[in-house]
């Protein structure tokens, strides 16, 4: 019970993530992929990014500047996929941080891609630090499965 007071979060403990986003931009490698509901590919990526967020997550203080969401839309040396969510989605865990996200951010090859962290933002804001899941290598599969993104 005092973690749910913490957390604000009931459900803290249950590591499912099902959302399914407004839209998914995929910044891919300097490029812009759009992934639009009722397109294929929709369902495929999305599956992957809620398997890849379900289970244990960890939290750490490493944060995304402007400067990198910046560099994460336009990098022709980076992958990363972003989410929109409307309304904003929580991520359940015992810590009381993305509670209200409207964005995803999940870098997939460049810049801190190895620690496979997720960012977030609220608005026009990012939130501060990142959950860390164990692998993001199903949405990296599912992006080049689907044609969406591969590494030039």
């Amino acid at each position: 019970m005092v973690t749910a007071m913490n957390t604000g979060d009931l459900t803290w403990f249950w590591p499912v993530f099902e959302e399914v986003p407004v839209d998914i931009t995929v910044h891919c490698y300097g490029k812009d992929v759009q992934v639009k509901s009722g397109q294929p590919a929709f369902e495929a990526v999305n599956a992957a990014v809620n398997s890849s967020l379900t289970g244990v997550k960890r939290w750490d203080d490493l944060s995304m500047s402007d400067a990198t969401y910046q560099e994460y839309q336009t990098s022709p040396t980076m992958m990363v996929i972003e989410l929109s969510y409307d309304p904003p989605v929580r991520i359940h865990s015992q810590y009381a941080f993305f509670k209200n996200v409207n964005k995803l951010i999940i870098p997939l090859d460049g810049r801190h891609a190895l620690a496979n962290p997720i960012f977030g933002r609220t608005g026009e804001f990012t939130n501060s630090g990142s959950y860390h899941v164990k692998s993001t290598a199903p949405i990296v599969t599912a992006l080049q499965e689907q044609g969406i993104c591969t590494k030039p």
